[in-house]
C-alpha cells in the first residue's frame, strides 16, 4: 500500500485522476487520503483563490491591499511563464487590480466585490490587447516667443477711462458716503469696493513644448480564461482582488472546437477526473472565489466547460424576508453573470484607446496698470509649469448565438469569511451530451448513442505537454 501511494504522488502531475476518480467512486477511506495528498500538487481541482488563502492573507493584515494582491498576481505570472517556457508553450497572462470601492460595512458591498473583481478582469484584458494588438501616434510640439515690446494703453483708452471715472464720481457721490458709513457700521471696508484700475496683460516671452502620444489597441481575445484570482482586506479595511487571465493558440481553438461540435465529442478516458457535482460540492466554501468559465474534465474523460456567476445581497441581515426575497434577485444576477462570462470564452473583442500629453512652459507676463495719474505702472512675472494628462477608454464585447444544452447545475449561498456579507451564485455547465439530448428533444427525436464516435476535442498536443494543473488548457 505504501509503495502504491508514493506511485500515484509520483504520477500526480500526468494521470493521478485517472487513477484517483475510480477510487472516489468507492468511497473507501484510502481513496480519500491519497487524493488529499494528490490536490495538494494538483493545482486544476482547486478554484482561483480559496477561502483559506483569503483568511490567511487576512491575519497578515499589511497596509496596503491592492499592493499585496497584485504582488501575489506578478509572483504568480512569473512562476507560470517559467513553467511554460521549460514546456516551450506560448501562453500569454496579464493580471489586473482593482479595490472595492465601498466598505465592508456598507449595504451593497458584496455587488462593490463583483464589479471589483469585473474591474480587475477588463484591466487584465487590456494588458492583453496591448500586447497583442497595438498601433502607437506619437506628436512633438516645440514652441518659443519672446517681445520686448511691454503693454501700453492708448491716448484713446486713458481718455475714455477719464469719462468714465469723471461720470462715475458724479453719479455716485451723493450715495457713496452714506453707503460707505453703512459698511464701516457692518465691520465692512467700503476701499475693498472700490473700481479696479483697468489692466492690460501681454505675454513677453514663451518657451513651451508639448509630446502627444496615443495607442490603439483593438482585437479577438476569445479563449481567455481566469487563472487565478486573490482577494485581501487590509488593516484599514480596504479590500482589494486581483485576477490572472491567461491564452494560448490551443486554448483558443480548443473552446473553438466544442463551440462547434454540437455536442458530438467523444471521450477521452486519460484526462477523467471527478464527476462535476463532486467536483462542486468539494469546493463548495471556496466558489465565491471561482471567477469566469473553467474547463473541467469528468468522470468519463468529457470536456465540461463550467461558468461561475455571483452577486451580492444588499438586505439588512435583520430583516428575514427581505433577505429571502432579495436572494431570487441576487441568483438571477449571478445566473446572467454566468451567461456573460461564457459569451467572453465564446467570442470577445475589445478596444483600448489610450493617450498621454505632457507639456512643459514657461513664460514671462507683463501687466501695466493705469493709475489714477493716467500714468503707466508695469509688472512683469515669470511662471514655468508642467502638466500631464493621461487617459484611457476601453471596451470588450461579446455576442454568442444558438447557445444549446447550457443547464444550471448549482446554486450556491455563502458568507464572505471577511465581512459576513452574503454572496450568492450560481454555476451554468454545458456538457456534449447535454447538448446531443437537447439537440435530440429540440428535434423530437430519441437520440442514438454511439459508442463513443464523436471527434476528440483536444488539440494535437505540443511536445512535453503535461496534465499539470491548469496548465493542460493552453
Amino acid at each position: 500500500m505504501y509503495r502504491a501511494k508514493n506511485l500515484l504522488i509520483l504520477l500526480s502531475g500526468v494521470y493521478c485522476f485517472s487513477f484517483t476518480s475510480p477510487l472516489l467512486a468507492q468511497g473507501t477511506a484510502e481513496a480519500a487520503e491519497i487524493l488529499d495528498i494528490v490536490m495538494v500538487e494538483e493545482q486544476a481541482q482547486q478554484p482561483a483563490a480559496t477561502s483559506e488563502e483569503v483568511i490567511e492573507a487576512q491575519e497578515e493584515r499589511p497596509a496596503d491591499a491592492a499592493a499585496y494582491v497584485d504582488e501575489k498576481a506578478q509572483q504568480y505570472i512569473m512562476s507560470k511563464r517559467r513553467k511554460f517556457a521549460t514546456q516551450n508553450k506560448q501562453v500569454f497572462m496579464h493580471a489586473g487590480t482593482a479595490i472595492i470601492s465601498l466598505r465592508p460595512t456598507e449595504a451593497s458591498w458584496g455587488d462593490a466585490r463583483v464589479l471589483a473583481y469585473t474591474e480587475a478582469m477588463q484591466k487584465a484584458r487590456e494588458a492583453m490587447l496591448k500586447q497583442l494588438y497595438t498601433s502607437v501616434a506619437a506628436e512633438t510640439i516645440r514652441k518659443s516667443f519672446k517681445s520686448n515690446q511691454l503693454p501700453e494703453f492708448s491716448q484713446e483708452e486713458i481718455q475714455t477711462q477719464s469719462k468714465f471715472v469723471a461720470l462715475l464720481d458724479k453719479l455716485t457721490a451723493l450715495a457713496s458716503a452714506t453707503i460707505d458709513n453703512e459698511l464701516v457700521e457692518l465691520g465692512i471696508d467700503p476701499q475693498e469696493y472700490d473700481a479696479a484700475p483697468p489692466t492690460k496683460r501681454k505675454t513677453m516671452m514663451q518657451k513651451a513644448i508639448t509630446q502627444t502620444v496615443k495607442t490603439v489597441s483593438q482585437g479577438d481575445i476569445t479563449g481567455t480564461q481566469i487563472m487565478k484570482s486573490y482577494e485581501k482586506t487590509d488593516s484599514n479595511g480596504n479590500t482589494a482582488v486581483s485576477v490572472v487571465i491567461a491564452t494560448s493558440n490551443k486554448k483558443k481553438n480548443f473552446l473553438a472546437s466544442l463551440r462547434k461540435s454540437k455536442g458530438n465529442i467523444a471521450p477521452e478516458p486519460g484526462k477523467a477526473k471527478m464527476p462535476v457535482l463532486d467536483y462542486l460540492d468539494k469546493h463548495q466554501d471556496n466558489l465565491m472565489y471561482q471567477i469566469g468559465t473553467k474547463i473541467h474534465w469528468d468522470e468519463k474523460g468529457y470536456p465540461v466547460l463550467l461558468s461561475f456567476g455571483m452577486a451580492g445581497n444588499d438586505c439588512n441581515p435583520a430583516d428575514y424576508e427581505e433577505c429571502v426575497d432579495n436572494r431570487e434577485f441576487s441568483y438571477l444576477d449571478a445566473e446572467l453573470n454566468a451567461f456573460a462570462h461564457i459569451a467572453e470564452t465564446y467570442n470577445l473583442v475589445g478596444r483600448v484607446e489610450a493617450s498621454s500629453s505632457n507639456t512643459s512652459d514657461k513664460s514671462r507676463t507683463a501687466t501695466a496698470i493705469l493709475n489714477d495719474s493716467n500714468e503707466t505702472e508695469t509688472q512683469e512675472q515669470t511662471v514655468a509649469k508642467v502638466i500631464k494628462e493621461i487617459s484611457q477608454m476601453s471596451k470588450v464585447t461579446s455576442s454568442v448565438k444558438g447557445l444549446v444544452g447550457l443547464q444550471q447545475v448549482k446554486r450556491w449561498s455563502s458568507k464572505h469569511p471577511v465581512t459576513n456579507r452574503e454572496v450568492n451564485g450560481v454555476v451554468l455547465m454545458w456538457h456534449p451530451l447535454t447538448e446531443q439530448e437537447t439537440r435530440a428533444f429540440k428535434s423530437n427525436k430519441e437520440l442514438k448513442r454511439s459508442n463513443h464516435s464523436g471527434t476528440k476535442a483536444t488539440i494535437t498536443p505540443v511536445s512535453g505537454e503535461s496534465d499539470g494543473a491548469d496548465d493542460e488548457d493552453f
